[in-house]
């Protein structure tokens, strides 16, 4: 599968999304516009060198709602977990984490700006930088998830009940 590099990537000037969307293969228009902007787009290089090689073609994409409780069960590595958990906490002791975008965004509005991308069935496979998947994977979206875990942990006042995710499916690969 062809997908095109994201021009610029890296550099001061990387090209626009809009533009970038413009020249997404119709091949896989099983990505909606929303995953290749915050995935795609924004970590090209990541997802050049880590899931371009896994049949990208055949992934599919649902949107869900996820409650609190099903925020939290949200696995990554064992350390991974304890590293967003800490940055969480950042984001009500440091003032600089406070005033960035997103965090300006989630204490606002109580939820992520973009839905985080999860997949649920991924006991079995192997992530692409070698340890094994859990069950809710997070795939993208990790300083999204250790935001929303600190406002969960926290009862936030702005806390939302439930929150929009994208869930993937993907072949074993």
């Amino acid at each position: 599968m062809d997908v095109p590099a994201v021009r610029g990537y890296g550099g001061h000037n990387p090209e626009s999304f809009d533009d970038y969307y413009k020249r997404w293969p119709a091949e896989l228009s099983n990505f909606p516009r929303c995953v290749v902007e915050n995935w795609v787009h924004r970590h090209w290089q990541d997802f050049e060198s880590l899931w371009l090689n896994r049949s990208i073609e055949l992934f599919s994409f649902e949107q869900v709602s996820l409650g609190n409780s099903q925020v939290v069960e949200i696995e990554h590595t064992a350390t991974w977990l304890k590293t967003l958990d800490c940055w969480s906490d950042g984001l009500f002791k440091n003032k600089a984490r406070q005033e960035t975008w997103l965090g300006k965004y989630m204490l606002e509005n109580g939820t992520t700006p973009a839905p985080m991308i999860i997949a649920p069935d991924a006991s079995g496979l192997k992530h692409p930088r070698g340890w094994p998947m859990h069950k809710n994977q997070l795939i993208e979206g990790h300083m999204r998830l250790a935001y929303l875990r600190g406002m969960i942990r926290r009862s936030h006042p702005t806390l939302k009940s439930a929150h929009i995710v994208w869930h993937v499916s993907m072949p074993s690969v």
